[in-house]
């Protein structure tokens, strides 16, 4: 993941000319990226983000290049092919956030595009997105700032209302209310109430998650690290008020303008003892999910729990799915396992969700994980989750 600084660090493509090039070159090395210069215009085919510095390179996109564009210059130099423009080198520091959060969402609408055309084929047709058709309700917590009230009067112009939340408990019972559809947090420090919100939104047990945006200041973007990761979409925050109205109004208009899609599961796609989706749904989805994994090199881990007779089977099940993010899936895989897909997830990060989940349970639970690899099948995968060997041998392989 983008937001990890290890022996591994994610590839970044760099496109700059000297003295600059060096020293964006250490600046994305301390944001724990792994830059590699590119000589001239051309950029390899691969799906490596390329970093485009506009200050000393003019540079043409290809249109027919999917991969995440970073460009960094004056704020009107922002190209439209990029999906994350920065105007100042500090802004770096936080690259590993912005790019984690734009994988994030890529990855989402292709897991939910994925979900529908598996729910078609049992006979559960997609009903398409559904709008809410209510003001957009936009939920602020922050230091009350003297351009808070611009920005809630730049947005009210357009039909959107801010309510600032007097402290972080507030802003929870407001959430998990599902009054509103975005959250606004803007932190003074890296331990306020709103970046402590920001650590733990995720934990929060709220029907319809917001969409959550990191209003971020300039001298936060060494200190917020990680936490960082936790927002779906990073606004700076400038002396240019009116630019970050706009883009709030942005955020605000994407929500309503892309509601989740709907669609439903036959009966022939659940479980009825479990709530979760059938062994035929799984073998279908997973199949899609490895040709999806082959097509964009990317990776597909699956973690199957055994259920004991003493365990109550559909309280088991039903933790097991409350933990799970929206891209990942949880299935009844057999009469004594509940079988879990993460796809985009690697080895090590299904470890650690198995892990959790364990904890979660407060019991001992064996499970095993395996991360699919090119050699496996449809059959050897789901096979091999439940293959009769040591049980104790489960928890690690």
């Amino acid at each position: 993941m983008y937001g990890e600084q290890s022996f591994d660090a994610p590839v970044i493509h760099g496109v700059s000319e000297s003295p600059r090039l060096e020293m964006l070159q250490t600046r994305l090395r301390q944001a724990g990226s792994r830059p590699v210069p590119v000589r001239g215009s051309y950029l390899p085919p691969d799906s490596a983000p390329a970093f485009i510095d506009l200050v000393t390179r003019a540079f043409e996109f290809d249109t027919n290049d999917d991969r995440l564009f970073v460009t960094i210059g004056k704020q009107e130099q922002a190209p439209t092919a990029s999906e994350i423009h920065l105007t100042d080198i500090a802004q770096i520091a936080t690259l590993p956030a912005r790019l984690s959060i734009r994988q994030r969402e890529k990855q989402r609408k292709r897991e939910i595009r994925l979900r529908a055309q598996t729910s078609e084929k049992f006979g559960a047709p997609v009903a398409g997105a559904i709008p809410s058709g209510q003001k957009s309700r936009v939920l602020w917590l922050g230091h009350d700032a003297p351009f808070l009230n611009a920005i809630k009067t730049n947005l009210s112009e357009h039909n959107i209302s801010l309510v600032a939340a007097i402290s972080r408990l507030t802003a929870e019972d407001y959430l998990v209310s599902g009054a509103f559809q975005t959250i606004v947090l803007c932190p003074t420090s890296a331990d306020d109430e709103a970046a402590k919100l920001l650590s733990s939104i995720e934990q929060l047990e709220i029907s319809k998650p917001p969409k959550v945006v990191l209003l971020l200041r300039p001298d936060l973007a060494n200190s917020l690290g990680a936490v960082a990761n936790h927002a779906d979409q990073i606004v700076d925050l400038t002396i240019d008020l009116d630019f970050v109205a706009t883009r709030l109004r942005t955020v605000c208009s994407e929500v309503e303008a892309n509601p989740e899609p709907v669609y439903g599961l036959s009966t022939a796609a659940q479980d009825p003892t479990t709530g979760l989706v059938s062994r035929e749904y799984l073998e279908s989805h997973v199949e899609a999910q490895m040709a999806q994994a082959d097509r964009l090199a990317c990776s597909l881990s699956l973690i199957a729990f055994e259920v004991t007779n003493e365990m109550n089977l559909k309280e088991t099940a039903q933790v097991i799915k409350s933990m799970l993010r929206d891209t990942d899936l949880a299935a009844r895989l057999d009469n004594s396992h509940v079988c879990v897909t993460l796809p985009d997830t690697q080895y090590r990060g299904a470890i650690v969700l198995a892990r959790r989940i364990e904890q979660a349970l407060d019991r001992p639970i064996n499970w095993r994980v395996i991360e699919r690899r090119r050699f496996h099948t449809l059959k050897s995968l789901l096979g091999g989750l439940t293959a009769k060997t040591s049980l104790s041998a489960r928890k690690s392989a």
